[in-house]
């Protein structure tokens, strides 16, 4: 018997079926084995509960859940089916939008991070018999963050929308197109013959976006660079695939962007540092990396300590202390140096605070800002609400603003300064003399300081010129009563001139270089510093535990990185200068910054008395000296390797005793003081 509630559902009625209707044939075909097979199940008694479609008499699609329940009699035999039929259509219909917004993006409709995850784990899952090579692109949209600011987010997000749909049409049905985030797409190709298909659809990306997008009466013209990985050559694993394609992301942005990169082990240790840098920048601050040092700015004559400079340094997990000049660029370019700015302001506020309350003398101490910062609609409550909630005196901070930025936003930047100044925080302009219309904004921005930049001080007593353009600073500063600093202050020689042309503040190494907080604690207690006239004689101190081979021209070496943190690394070589050699270890030079550790593993190939010596170890020591760095590493070798290295250097040593350019070593042929100089010019 068949009730009369079928008719909705399927659109026949009772009295059709049994005739010439049977349930079987409305079943989809797609789903008719896996129902058939599950109804085999009710003649053995087995209840049943699945879901599948049918066809309507209007030939729509409708999902049904069938409950069968068979009955049996004492005998354990089926004599009877009762089942229950139930329309899920709407149901199903809402799964599936349900499903479509956790693997979709909301705004260009295309899959996102966790659905290409997906296929890209659903290619590398495929059986090896039958597996393929495949490839993934990173894509990211260049300068795309200078729309967002000056044209707003909307118009940001439209243009998002109309590059996802360009992009789309020119893919095939073997690609996945996503957002991953932000600005940033990713693309996975498949089942292509041509070994340089990816390289030709970057290629046709890059170039389709020569006809600029009309959004909004707005003309607005984007490019986008490409990073390239593919499977197996690139990465056996997602995490592989992903990381190396981000750094090849990364190396295009690098190389002047609008461009595509294929992923190559042959990335150098310095570009391999900047893409974990701009990798792990952004949660800098959220697990706890970045510390604040303060360097003293001192009265001229007294060497009293009259402000301080605040200066942000990283402490990476991997990467140690990580110098601004490595991070700074990467966070303006990015948009993060807003954040940063943002919290070196509130630890020297809750410095300010701390050192209030153990009584101790308090002096003003400047916060480099962004002229970005004054752009974000929110700058002004934060500024607020930092200074309340640490009790700061406004005229205990000053804020330096460099001339580049306020000729990039003049407009916002004047306004920015007028309520900084409401407030009473004093206004530095930082790297006086490096911008263009220096004189301009002495005239109309309300600044308290102008700080010589250090580009200038370096010069003193060596270009009369440069001399003479500090005098004219120091004379126009002081005619507009303006506070003037001198930065990078070394020598004596420069602190001599700079007093003789009554500059009134020092900042420098000659005094005291950045420091951190508990330091600058000490040195606030003091009150008075002394200059150190001797730190340009300091030299690298000798460091050997063990006898070692000094060299007295250095040997040049091959240094590449093999392992960081045990997971093995392929990249490409860097020269580095070994000064001296022995059975336990090496010393070199270099200007590569590297961290102190042993679970980052180096390898060092050289040319020695016609064989090429590689030799593999870490980092155990460094010193630092003007930006050249020297190291001490350590062997890592058994002592079976041991025995053979020490026969042939004694063998070595044997040979520099008769001639110091001993034949069929890679030697460079300069004095010390000359290829120091000449690393410290690269840098």
């Amino acid at each position: 018997m068949i009730s009369k509630g079928f008719e909705a559902i399927t659109g026949y009625s009772p009295d059709e079926f049994g005739n010439r209707l049977t349930w079987d044939s409305l079943i989809h075909p797609e789903d008719y084995p896996e129902y058939h097979r599950k109804q085999q199940k009710k003649c053995q008694g087995e209840n049943l509960h699945h879901q599948y479609r049918i066809i309507h008499r209007n030939g729509e699609v409708v999902w049904v859940h069938d409950q069968t329940l068979p009955v049996l009699n004492h005998n354990g035999e089926v004599i009877r089916v009762d089942g229950i039929i139930s329309n899920i259509t709407e149901q199903k219909e809402y799964e599936k939008r349900i499903q479509h917004v956790a693997f979709h993006d909301y705004l260009t409709k295309l899959p996102n991070r966790m659905l290409f995850e997906n296929k890209i784990h659903e290619l590398i899952s495929v059986p090896d018999y039958v597996k393929d090579n495949f490839s993934i692109l990173y894509l990211d949209l260049d300068r795309f963050r200078n729309i967002n600011e000056s044209l707003g987010h909307q118009i940001g997000d439209k243009l998002l929308y109309e590059f996802s749909q360009r992009v789309s049409m020119l893919l095939n049905k073997n690609s996945l197109f996503a957002r991953l985030g932000g600005d940033e797409f990713g693309i996975v190709l498949w089942d292509y013959e041509e070994s340089n298909y990816p390289i030709t659809v970057a290629k046709v990306i890059i170039d389709c976006l020569e006809v600029p997008f009309l959004i909004e009466d707005f003309e607005l013209l984007i490019t986008t660079s490409v990073g390239i990985s593919s499977y197996p050559d690139n990465g056996k694993t997602i995490e592989e695939l992903v990381k190396n394609a981000d750094a090849a992301l990364y190396r295009a942005k690098a190389n002047g962007k609008n461009m595509y990169h294929i992923y190559s082990s042959s990335m150098s240790i310095n570009s391999f540092k900047q893409f974990y840098l701009e990798r792990d920048l952004r949660k800098s601050i959220e697990n706890n990396q970045l510390v604040v040092y303060l360097q003293p700015r001192v009265d001229a004559d007294t060497g009293r300590i009259v402000s301080a400079e605040a200066l942000v340094r990283w402490e990476h997990p991997v990467w140690g202390l990580v110098s601004p000049l490595e991070f700074i660029p990467l966070a303006e370019e990015t948009g993060f140096i807003n954040e940063i700015g943002d919290w070196v302001l509130s630890k020297v506020c809750e410095s300010l605070n701390e050192w209030k309350q153990q009584n101790f003398e308090l002096v003003p101490i400047s916060v480099n800002i962004s002229a970005q910062r004054f752009l974000k609609s929110d700058w002004k409550s934060k500024l607020s609400t930092t200074l309340e909630n640490n009790h700061t005196d406004p005229t205990f901070i000053e804020f330096e603003i460099t001339e580049t930025t306020v000729i990039k936003h003049e407009e916002a930047v004047e306004l920015a300064l007028q309520y900084i100044k409401s407030l009473g925080i004093k206004i530095a302009l930082d790297d006086f003399g490096t911008g263009y219309s220096s004189i301009t904004y002495l005239k109309e921005y309300p600044i308290d300081t102008i700080k010589i930049d250090q580009s200038f001080v370096g010069h003193i007593a060596k270009d009369t010129n440069v001399e003479t353009i500090i005098k004219s600073l120091i004379f126009m500063a002081k005619g507009l009563n303006m506070n003037v600093v001198a930065e990078g202050v070394e020598t004596i020689e420069q602190l001599s001139f700079l007093r003789q042309q009554e500059c009134h503040e020092i900042q420098g190494y000659i005094f005291s270089k950045p420091v951190p907080k508990e330091t600058f604690q000490g040195l606030l207690q003091k009150g008075i510093l002394k200059p150190v006239f001797n730190h340009e004689t300091a030299t690298f101190s000798n460091r050997r535990r063990y006898y070692r081979i000094n060299l007295l021209f250095p040997l040049s070496s091959q240094m590449t990185l093999t392992s960081i943190l045990g997971n093995m690394v392929k990249l490409g070589s860097t020269e580095v200068l070994i000064e001296d050699i022995g059975p336990g270890g090496l010393r070199l030079l270099s200007t590569i910054h590297l961290p102190v550790r042993p679970d980052i593993n180096y390898q060092f190939t050289t040319k020695i008395m016609n064989e090429v010596v590689t030799l593999n170890g870490y980092v155990v020591w460094k010193e630092e000296i003007k930006g050249i760095f020297q190291y001490g590493l350590k062997f890592k070798i058994d002592e079976s390797q041991r025995d053979e290295l020490v026969k042939f250097l004694n063998n070595f040593s044997l040979q520099l005793r008769n001639n110091p350019f001993v034949p069929g070593c890679t030697f460079i042929k300069e004095e010390k003081v000359g290829y120091l100089k000449k690393l410290v010019s690269n840098e």
